[in-house]
């Protein structure tokens, strides 16, 4: 009750709200109280999943965190549920993206460093997405999750929020980790393209 609350008060002033949860009693409490998304979703089952789908849920795996994370350097109670953790997201990640599942892109920074948000997309794809569906995690998908309208899409009259990289990322994700081109609101802040032309 105290959770359908605070969503719908949230909501009513144009609010989305995310849920941090792993266990499945809280993510099925957070879904059903109407959530925008689920941060993490370690533990996801069928109703889960099922219930995401019908309300349209997003989910936000933080991938490349479980595969940067270092065990061996947590404390060894925390460790030994950060691998049960991680060992049961992948199972329900991957069975999130076969049933359709919304997702949308987060890195759960700090604790992934800054400037190392472009893992995810890798990670997106060890789990079955192709790399047009992990791109669009973090483009449309993100930009729909939280009712911003102005950005998302290369689009006439929405901002000119653009990168770009040396190759072509539907077939090597990877050089989204390279972004050699900057552009915000219309004004370039970084170029280190190289342009090459036939003669």
């Amino acid at each position: 009750m105290q959770m359908k609350t605070i969503v719908d008060e949230a909501n009513r002033h144009g609010i989305t709200v995310a849920a941090h949860a792993h266990g499945i009693e809280g993510i099925l409490a957070a879904i059903k109280a109407g959530v925008t998304s689920i941060e993490h979703g370690s533990f996801l089952n069928d109703e889960a999943i099922r219930l995401m789908n019908e309300k349209g849920t997003y989910l936000v795996p933080t991938i490349a965190l479980q595969q940067q994370i270092d065990l061996k350097k947590l404390p060894q109670i925390i460790a030994e549920k950060a691998k049960i953790a991680i060992e049961s997201s992948k199972i329900s990640n991957v069975k999130a993206v076969k049933e359709g599942v919304k997702f949308a892109f987060g890195t759960d920074a700090p604790i992934l460093p800054h400037g190392k948000n472009a893992l995810e997309f890798e990670a997106l794809t060890s789990i079955g997405m192709t790399p047009l569906n992990a791109i669009q995690t973090a483009t449309i998908n993100s930009a729909q999750m939280l009712d911003l309208r102005d950005r998302g899409e290369i689009k006439v009259g929405l901002l000119a929020d653009i990168i770009a990289v040396d190759l072509n990322p539907i077939k090597n994700i990877q050089t989204l980790e390279n972004v050699v081109f900057v552009m915000k609101g219309g004004i370039v802040y970084k170029n280190e393209t190289t342009y090459h032309s036939k003669s």
